[in-house]
C-alpha cells in the first residue's frame, strides 16, 4: 500500500479584475500621448510655400535662346526683392509648338508670369489668359499691347502677337504694375 499523497491544487489563481472606463482612458492617453508629440514635431517645423524657392531661370533661358526659333525674351533689372519660382522651356517638335515661360513673385507676394510660345495665337491667349476678353490696350515702351481681363475679373494680361509669336504677360494685378513688369521685359 503506497502512502502517496495526492497531488497538491495548483495555486489558486488571482481572480481577473473587471475592466473599468479608466482603464480604457488610460489605454487612450498611452496611444495618444506619442501620435500628439509627432504630430506637434511635423506642424512645428517651419515649411516653405509652395512653389516660393527661387528657381536659376537664367541657364534654362539659354537653352532655350539657343533653340527657340524665335528671340527669347524676360523681365530683365527687377529689383531684388523679387523672386524667381518658375520656369519652362518646352522645345517643341522641329521649331514648331515651343513655349517659353517664367514666373516671378513680386515683394506683396504676387505671381507675375512672361510666357512666348508659336503655337497658334488664339490657343495661347486662351490659356495664359484664363479665358480672357479684351479690355482695351496698354502702350509699352513704344509698343501696343492688348488688355485681356479674366471672367472673374482676377487676372490681367498684357497681349504681343507678331510674326507668329505671341508674348503674354500675366498677374493677379492692376494694369499698372502690369505695364510696369512688361517694361522690363527684354
Amino acid at each position: 500500500m503506497s502512502t502517496s499523497t495526492p497531488p497538491a491544487a495548483p495555486p489558486a489563481r488571482a481572480k481577473k479584475r473587471e475592466s473599468t472606463g479608466g482603464d480604457m482612458v488610460r489605454s487612450l492617453i498611452v496611444l495618444l500621448i506619442p501620435l500628439v508629440l509627432i504630430s506637434l514635431f511635423f506642424m512645428s517645423r517651419p515649411t516653405e510655400q509652395a512653389g516660393t524657392e527661387p528657381v536659376d531661370w537664367e541657364s534654362l533661358e539659354t537653352v532655350a535662346a539657343e533653340e527657340a526659333s524665335f528671340d527669347v525674351v524676360a523681365p530683365r533689372n527687377l529689383p531684388g526683392d523679387w523672386t524667381p519660382v518658375r520656369m519652362k522651356w518646352e522645345p517643341g517638335t522641329d521649331g514648331a509648338d515651343q513655349r517659353w515661360m517664367v514666373g516671378w513673385l513680386s515683394p506683396q507676394q504676387i505671381y507675375f508670369s512672361l510666357e512666348q510660345s508659336n503655337v497658334e495665337a488664339e490657343l495661347v491667349i486662351k490659356r495664359v489668359t484664363r479665358d480672357g476678353v479684351v479690355d482695351g490696350a496698354s502702350e509699352v515702351n513704344g509698343v501696343t499691347w492688348h488688355r485681356y481681363r479674366s471672367p472673374d475679373d482676377r487676372t490681367r494680361s498684357l497681349v504681343l502677337t507678331q510674326d507668329g509669336l505671341t508674348t503674354v504677360v500675366m498677374s493677379d494685378s492692376s494694369y499698372e504694375e502690369l505695364e510696369a513688369f512688361a517694361a522690363t521685359v527684354s
